[in-house]
């Protein structure tokens, strides 16, 4: 887990990152389909408030992996 700066709507919030997860203690954050986490903006999947806790927690969009297509060629080595 680290601390990073996130800015949602103009306001700048610490947040916990880890792994595709974010958590803010905060109320007054209105969330919609992306935050920019450390000056680069990243979609957001879904997000709720814990009550309990009084945080946001935000599971951000992870990226898809991009596949690569065999050509069936053997590869060259290198000795």
């Amino acid at each position: 887990m680290k601390i990073v700066s996130v800015e949602i709507g103009g306001e700048k919030f610490d947040a916990l990152h880890h792994k595709n997860r974010l958590t803010m203690s905060t109320e007054s954050a209105v969330i919609k389909d992306s935050v920019k986490i450390d000056g680069k903006v990243v979609k957001v999947e879904s997000k709720h408030h814990d009550k309990r806790d009084n945080v946001f927690i935000i599971k951000l969009a992870e990226a898809s992996p991009t596949k690569e297509k065999s050509d069936d060629k053997p590869t060259q080595r290198a000795d």
